[in-house]
């Protein structure tokens, strides 16, 4: 473990110890792209306090982090090159999940009694864009009783009767958009907090084009969503429309977003963008719209790098054809002239730590 790595032994990740990706076929304990780990049975069932959770709770207690991307989690990624954690990052101190959890030695991992607290939705692909980073087509709301919606029924039966008691926070959704999704919208229109005892927070990731103000006043959950990100990936309505976001519309991503920013409810707002050589050079321009639009509120603007979705339209040579925050990449030294633009602005958020520290930018 190289010196800067040593850093990771005084820090647990409490996620595999307190969350649940969710999806139609698998289950991970993190995002899919920084612990692409499938944690669910043979048996199908959901994983929970299974083997191979516990393989993975004990890497991040003794600092491994081996099933774990240090670079693309961002979290990791700021640790490892600041030496200070995010935000209400994951990572705690040692010490201080110590207090919580009964661990004297990594073997207690085996037998130590958890609950999910926070839950993804990612099992409802269904979205009303096509962009290419995350599919090669749209994928629209299942036909009802075909066996496809009635697994997700199933799944988030299996949500409301085994996990619900103990969730603190759900996040909807990973995988698509929660406004398009048939299933997610009445969920979240006809939501029953009677089930959700423990539930402090709804955190929505969306692409915006949909949630207006009509949509916003018919949800009953709208008392618990706390948290809003919005994926844009452009900061021009050209490539919105023709490069990242396709099917989007721009203009009502304005208006939805300037609607948005009026939500007094709403405790953080996230605006990502995903960065690739398709839209790097708009990285400054985007964060000059979003600054415009949500100045005097709690918001962050998140730069993420492009990784390989399987189900994306992209191959994975294409992927990394197109990742332009490669050093190995024709245009690495402009994209770090836009990185250079915006990294040290307020408000902003990236997982980048890596090259600036390298680059003393």
């Amino acid at each position: 473990m190289s010196t800067n790595e040593n850093i990771l032994k005084q820090y647990v990740c409490k996620q595999p110890f307190e969350y649940l990706d969710i999806q139609s076929d698998s289950a991970h304990i993190c995002c899919p792209s920084w612990c692409p780990t499938d944690v669910k049975t043979n048996n199908g069932k959901i994983g929970w306090d299974d083997t191979i959770v516990k393989k993975i709770r004990k890497s991040v207690l003794n600092g491994s982090y081996k099933y774990c991307d240090k670079n693309v989690c961002p979290s990791l990624n700021k640790l490892l090159n600041t030496g200070v954690t995010e935000y209400n990052s994951p990572l705690v101190p040692k010490d201080k999940f110590l207090e919580h959890y009964p661990i004297k030695d990594i073997s207690d991992i085996d037998n130590i009694d958890s609950e999910c607290k926070h839950l993804l939705f990612g099992f409802d692909r269904s979205c009303n864009l096509k962009c290419p980073s995350c599919r090669d087509c749209l994928v629209p709301n299942d036909r009802i009783n075909t066996k496809e919606h009635i697994n997700k029924v199933n799944i988030l039966n299996t949500i409301e009767t085994k996990l619900a008691p103990t969730i603190e926070s759900i996040l909807i959704t990973g995988s698509g958009d929660p406004f398009y999704s048939n299933l997610y919208r009445n969920y979240l229109i006809n939501f029953d907090k009677s089930k959700y005892p423990n539930l402090k927070e709804i955190k929505i990731i969306t692409n915006g084009n949909m949630l207006d103000e009509k949509l916003w006043n018919s949800l009953k959950s709208k008392e618990y969503i706390k948290t809003i990100e919005v994926s844009i990936d452009a900061g021009t309505e050209s490539t919105y429309e023709n490069v990242t976001r396709l099917n989007g519309t721009w203009k009502k991503l304005m208006s939805n977003l300037n609607f948005l920013s009026t939500l007094n409810s709403v405790s953080k707002f996230y605006l990502s963008f995903v960065v690739s050589e398709l839209n790097y050079m708009e990285m400054g321009t985007f964060y000059n719209v979003i600054s415009n639009i949500f100045k005097g509120l709690n918001y962050e603007v998140v730069y993420r790098q492009h990784v390989y979705w399987a189900d994306g339209k992209y191959t994975e040579q294409q992927v990394n054809d197109i990742a332009v925050f490669n050093p190995t990449h024709s245009k690495h030294t402009q994209f770090l002239d836009q990185l250079q633009s915006i990294y040290n602005k307020p408000n902003i958020n990236h997982n980048f730590n890596h090259l600036v520290k390298k680059n003393i930018l």
